[in-house]
């Protein structure tokens, strides 16, 4: 009886060993394997231009994400199936170059050239969590981002100046993200709103806020700063793009 138990045990634990196991490319797998942490949210858009907006035209597409702290295993999946975005088996994982942004407050991937649209999930692990971000839809040959600095005011008032701005030829935005940076490229305040409207450092209409909450952020008088703003609409492209220093007095 002991030998028949013993075989059965063998047979069982063989049984289980060729299982084969998740390919934790595939974006449903991924999240399988690690439903054990809590599924949380993450921060992501893309913009991009033939030329390339943030890089250069053999990676013209942009996507840009916000690590938050003790963010690691960073990984960007792509689908062609831009009708059914969360048919998260059809996401594969795609081996891209990323860089820094402001000094590496916010982090890109570089997305080589592609035919029509494509939609992507950026994903990262922090201490007991997963963080997924929504789907975003990748215009780069249908929409490209539109870069127009001219679409800018500034009201360079003391250390408070207001920035408005208008869309630009695609009017389909409904959320602004916009960084002040000093002149080395480190983000002072990040900030969203859905008016065309900001200014520094008010929050009465700001939605949302990627600033250091540890900090309270000041500028100086009579200095250079750069203000940058992204004009995203509901799938998370990048309609709007521009850069341009001010100087407060």
């Amino acid at each position: 009886m002991r030998t028949t138990v013993f075989i059965y045990l063998i047979l069982f634990l063989l049984a289980c060993d060729s299982e084969p196991a998740l390919d934790q490319r595939i974006l449903s797998n991924y999240l399988e394997i690690n439903n054990t942490l809590e599924l949380s949210d993450l921060v992501a858009c893309a913009g991009g231009r033939e030329n390339g907006l943030l890089g250069s035209a053999t990676e013209p597409t942009d996507v840009i994400y916000y690590p938050v702290e003790g963010a690691t295993d960073v990984r960007y999946f792509e689908s062609e199936n831009v009708d059914n975005p969360l048919d998260f088996s059809s996401y594969v994982e795609k081996e891209l170059d990323s860089e820094p942004l402001f000094n590496g407050y916010l982090w890109k991937f570089n997305n080589v050239p592609f035919e029509g649209e494509r939609i992507g999930i950026v994903s990262y692990t922090t201490p007991g969590k997963i963080h997924v971000c929504n789907p975003i839809r990748q215009k780069t040959n249908i929409k490209p981002t539109e870069v127009n600095a001219d679409l800018l005011e500034v009201q360079e008032t003391s250390v408070t100046p207001s920035f408005t701005w208008e869309d630009g030829l695609i009017d389909e935005n409904i959320i602004y993200f916009h960084v002040v940076s000093d002149l080395d490229g480190n983000l002072i305040s990040g900030t969203y709103t859905t008016e065309k409207q900001f200014t520094f450092y008010d929050l009465s209409n700001v939605v949302f806020n990627i600033t250091d909450p540890a900090s309270t952020p000041m500028l100086e008088a009579n200095t250079t700063y750069n203000f940058t703003l992204m004009g995203v609409s509901d799938d998370n492209w990048v309609n709007l793009f521009f850069e341009k220093e001010f100087t407060t007095n």
